[in-house]
């Protein structure tokens, strides 16, 4: 899917990307006791970052789905450098091509709502083993958006929708995730301090520019649009 902001992300290899960066993902997940046996799904890995962290901080099975070329590239060098034992798949988080009741845990760091939110949710589901829990960190809206906010948000982003809370919950419980709890973290959509960047050799200027434009809407916008964390399970 062409999309402008997830090439900046992919071709300045920015790992972490997601609201509350990679800080964010290590105090969660380090709370959510995973054990050796489990299989984790990172959909929508990225540079593998967070794989990279599950794979070797936890022992566990994971397996990281993206369906960027350039963001599966540099995860795959990262996982040959740390010796991470990952699958790495290329797929679409709209239509995996994955067995049901697959895994015990998925993760899925700002990566649901650049895609047909409820497709994506039905997918994930369905991949989940009963019993099995999700943690999603996702863009929400704070407040009511003025149209000209949705509009700018939608081109910059690329995204066709921006739930609140409630709504997010609500598509969640639709799509199976019976128990949703918000984990309790800030919901201020702020700038996050890149620490871990693998730029490609060649990156057009347009990417430069967009990366200022994305800084500027944050700064500018952070009290309208948000962030929310999830822990849901299914039953």
């Amino acid at each position: 899917m062409f999309n402008n902001y997830l090439d900046l992300v992919a071709y300045f290899g920015i790992g972490g990307a997601h609201p509350g960066g990679f800080s964010l993902t290590q105090s969660i997940l380090k709370d959510e006791k995973i054990q050796p046996y489990e299989s984790v799904l990172d959909i929508g890995c990225g540079t593998g970052q967070t794989a990279a962290f599950l794979a070797q901080g936890f022992g566990c099975q994971v397996t990281a789905i993206d369906n960027h070329p350039v963001m599966l590239k540099k995860a795959r060098e990262r996982f040959g450098e740390n010796a991470s034992p990952v699958l790495v798949i290329e797929g679409d988080a709209q239509q995996l091509a994955l067995p049901d009741n697959s895994f015990d845990l998925i993760v899925a760091e700002s990566v649901i709502a650049f895609t047909d939110i409820s497709k994506t949710l039905t997918e994930l589901s369905r991949v989940l083993k009963s019993g099995g829990r999700m943690i999603c960190i996702e863009m929400a809206a704070e407040q009511s958006l003025s149209n000209e906010l949705r509009k700018k948000a939608y081109s910059l982003y690329g995204v066709s929708e921006i739930l609140n809370e409630q709504e997010w919950t609500l598509k969640l419980q639709q799509a199976g995730f019976k128990q949703v709890e918000i984990i309790d973290t800030p919901s201020e959509l702020l700038n996050t301090e890149v620490t871990d960047i693998n730029p490609s050799k060649s990156i057009v200027m347009d990417l430069y520019d967009l990366w200022d434009e994305h800084n500027r809407f944050i700064t500018q916008n952070h009290k309208f649009i948000g962030f929310r964390v999830f822990r849901c399970f299914l039953p």
